[in-house]
């Protein structure tokens, strides 16, 4: 798909997975559901104090709050064609996403919860799932939590091979070129990359966290670049950052900084 498709193919391709996805684990996070008072205590920011807990707080950043996303958004933007008067879409295309983001991710961790924290289980291997959550919810409800987290990997794999050419490109030329060979090239030595850890024999599930904390690194050279660079007069003209979008910036900024420091501390205890 990657070789032959072009943007407006892989963001049809990525909403049908998303959409699965998002009715798997909310039908799932139903039928598990845990009272309504644990997850109103779910809202009030913590890191739980259990081992591994800044390691998977950290990974949760890592893969929602990427780096990456903020690089690549102009690109993609210009890419559906929008420009300086489509800011208030643009806006309202975000706005969008970070709800429905919230509201996936919140069913997962909803499952999670109900499925198999109560029962004290623990997931060492992918198909753990499968065999801990067959005798609670019955073989019906496995297979759609299943279908819905082969949705979030396939989801999750076009962008990530797409990262690197996107970003080149952006730097390049500042425009998307799905046909070029570099591209082509590019994501086939991501996909071989990402062919590592089955073929070592290595644990997905430690190695994913792993990487999602990793990103949380990089995080706050990204957000401080983009801060240098929007307030930057010369380059922005009247488009120069307003109060209120530095106030964000600055807050995401000291967020992004709390959390490396937590990663950090996590994979010195994981190691």
């Amino acid at each position: 798909m990657l070789l032959v498709g072009e943007y407006s193919f892989f963001e049809k391709i990525l909403v049908i997975f998303v959409t699965i996805m998002g009715i798997s684990f909310i039908v799932s996070m139903f039928i598990v559901m845990p009272s309504p008072g644990e997850i109103a205590r779910g809202f009030i920011p913590s890191i739980p104090q259990v081992p591994g807990g800044k390691l998977l707080v950290a990974a949760f950043v890592g893969t929602t709050m990427a780096a990456p996303t903020f690089v690549v958004r102009s690109l993609l933007m210009k890419e559906k064609g929008w420009g300086i008067n489509n800011t208030r879409e643009q806006s309202r295309d975000a706005l969008t996403s970070a709800i429905l983001m919230f509201i996936i991710s919140g069913s997962i961790m909803v499952t999670a919860t109900g499925a198999l924290f109560h029962e004290g289980k623990v997931i060492h291997k992918v198909l753990d799932m499968v065999y801990t959550l067959e005798p609670l919810v019955g073989r019906y409800a496995v297979a759609i939590f299943i279908v819905g987290a082969m949705s979030a990997g396939l989801s999750s794999v076009f962008p990530i091979l797409m990262v690197a050419p996107l970003l080149i490109a952006d730097y390049k030329k500042g425009e998307l070129d799905t046909k070029s060979g570099q591209f082509k090239v590019l994501t086939a030595i991501a996909a071989l990359i990402g062919l590592t850890v089955p073929v070592s024999g290595a644990n997905p599930i430690i190695a994913q966290i792993v990487t999602q904390v990793s990103a949380v690194f990089v995080l706050p050279f990204v957000i401080g670049a983009i801060i240098i660079l929007i307030n930057n007069k010369k380059e922005m003209g009247v488009h120069k950052a307003g109060l209120m979008l530095n106030i964000g910036l600055v807050s995401a900024l000291i967020f992004a900084c709390f959390i490396a420091y937590t990663g950090v501390i996590a994979l010195r205890q994981f190691f």
